[in-house]
Formats: C-alpha cells, sequence, structure tokens
C-alpha cells in the first residue's frame, strides 16, 4: 500500500515537470536603453532563473512596446530594467513585475502589491562604513535631501552614523533652487558631503555647483557613480549591474516557484565597487590609507 502511494505521488511530480516543460514560463524583458550597465543587470538576472528553471521564454520590448503587449499577453513574469521602463509597466496589476536598475523606486512604488524587485541604493550602513573607511578622521558628514524622496534612507543613515561616531549634518531641500542656499550654510559645519542618489539635489545643474563647493572648502565628496569622480568627487560606490541581477533573478525565482509578489520584499543592492580618483585626493590633500590599495580601484 505505502509502495503504491510513493509510486502514484512520484507519477504526479514526473507529470507536474513534464508539463512545465511543455509550457515554458515567459519573461518579458522591457528595456528602452541598450547600455552596458543595463546588458550586465540582465546577463545576472539569467544566470538565477536559467540555473532553475529550463526552457525560459524570453520576450523583449521597449516600453511602448510592453504597454501594447501587455494589454493582450499575460507573461508569467515582467523584468523592467530602467525608471522609464518601470513607470510605463507597472500599471499592469494582473502581472509580477521585479524592478531593476532604478535610481529611487521608493517613489514610483506605493501600495503596488505585484510589484518587488532590486534598489540601485546602496544601503546608508556600506556607505558609511566605506566614507569612514576611505576618511577615518572624518567626523562631520553632511547632506542634502528630499525628505518626499529620501527620509526614510536619511533616517536609517541618522540611526547608522552613531555607530561610527559620526555627526550627520542632514538639511532637507525640496527643490532643486534651494540647494544653493543649502550647501552655503554647511560651509565650515562639515568635514565630508555625501552626495545621495535623490533626484532633487543632483541635478545637472547643481553638480557642477557642488563639485566647486568641493574645490573652494577643501571638502571631499562621496557619491554613488564613478562619473562624478570624473567631474571632481572623491570617492563613489557603485553597484554591481551583474551582481544586482543577479539578486533580482533570486526574487523572480521565488515568484515562478509560486510566491505571491506580496510576500517578497524589495531588496537593496548587495555588493559595491569602492572607487577613489587619486588627482582628487591630492588635490584636497586627503592621505589614502595603503590598506585601501587592494580594496578599491583607483582613478588618476
Amino acid at each position: 500500500m505505502i509502495k503504491k502511494i510513493f509510486l502514484t505521488f512520484l507519477l504526479i511530480l514526473l507529470l507536474l515537470f513534464h508539463v512545465s516543460e511543455a509550457f515554458p514560463q515567459e519573461i518579458l524583458v522591457v528595456q528602452n536603453h541598450n547600455i552596458k550597465p543595463y546588458s550586465d543587470a540582465y546577463s545576472g538576472f539569467k544566470s538565477q532563473v536559467n540555473n532553475r528553471f529550463r526552457g525560459v521564454d524570453y520576450t523583449f520590448r521597449n516600453s511602448t512596446g510592453a504597454v501594447e503587449y501587455l494589454s493582450g499577453s499575460k507573461p508569467d513574469l515582467v523584468l523592467a530594467i530602467g525608471m522609464d521602463a518601470l513607470e510605463k509597466v507597472k500599471i499592469f496589476s494582473g502581472v509580477p513585475i521585479v524592478y531593476l536598475m532604478v535610481l529611487n523606486p521608493s517613489a514610483m512604488v506605493h501600495e503596488e502589491r505585484n510589484v518587488t524587485g532590486v534598489s540601485m541604493a546602496i544601503s546608508p550602513e556600506k556607505q558609511l562604513a566605506a566614507i569612514h573607511r576611505v576618511l577615518p578622521l572624518a567626523r562631520r558628514v553632511g547632506l542634502l535631501y528630499d525628505p518626499k524622496k529620501s527620509a526614510s534612507f536619511v533616517k536609517r543613515a541618522l540611526n547608522v552614523s552613531k555607530e561610527f561616531k559620526i555627526d550627520l549634518l542632514a538639511k532637507d531641500v525640496n527643490n532643486p533652487r534651494f540647494v544653493p542656499a543649502a550647501l552655503t550654510s554647511m560651509k565650515g559645519a562639515i568635514d565630508v558631503f555625501w552626495m545621495i542618489p535623490d533626484t532633487t539635489v543632483v541635478t545637472p545643474d547643481t553638480i557642477e555647483l557642488l563639485m566647486l563647493f568641493s574645490l573652494e572648502n577643501k571638502i571631499p565628496i562621496c557619491t554613488f557613480s564613478t562619473k562624478y569622480l570624473e567631474v571632481g568627487a572623491l570617492m563613489s560606490l557603485d553597484i554591481n549591474a551583474f551582481e544586482m541581477g543577479r539578486q533580482a533573478g533570486e526574487l523572480a525565482v521565488k515568484i515562478l516557484s509560486g510566491k505571491k509578489v506580496s510576500e517578497i520584499s524589495p531588496v537593496e543592492a548587495d555588493t559595491a565597487n569602492l572607487i577613489i580618483n587619486e588627482s582628487v585626493a591630492s588635490k584636497l590633500k586627503v592621505p589614502i590609507n595603503e590598506d585601501l590599495r587592494g580594496k578599491a580601484r583607483f582613478l588618476r
């Protein structure tokens, strides 16, 4: 009797396996820009999904094409790579959505229970640890932020800063035009400026101002992207796009295996690359600890 039950159970498993092979799951990949970080993120995503599921069908659309596609089709999962892709597809509540390479997803995703993903933001814990590692004598760190976009991040940062014995001076601005005055008020009050990925504070018009402030006051800037090192920031903690894609792939595997999206919380990027601009360090007279040579990448 027990043997018969076991064989019946085994037969059901085999039938389910063959059904899943006969009807491969479809993932709609929505991506507007063909750039290397997006490609790397997608490769990381596939490394997890393809390792777990055989015969996955990938359908590719830009955000406009995705809206048309989703109006008549229902894939098993949507992978939205980039902010514009997420903005377009998040209106479709009947399909699971995983996002990638989105700078500030909390500003875009609110009550949607079918959306999860990986934020480009590196945790404040990791960022402050990196600042402390590169600038161990810095005790006064300043940052600007828009409460509508970065309040929860700054709240965490304020708590974490105590662990590093850092006095975090966080000033809120709700419009880019208020950045100059807020920055000027920090003169003489901070040792380091921490540029977080807040789209109210960081704009093409404010970047030049921030870099000029750094140079004139000998205040190093710690940022979130290598591109700002090229215009005067001291250090950045960049996301690793492939690893971020791998994280998103892990979320997708859970969804495709039957778990509800509402039970899968969004996560932050867990792997970051520390990069230091040695020329800027020299200009600002910032000593570089030799222990960092094997742990960071240097630009000259």
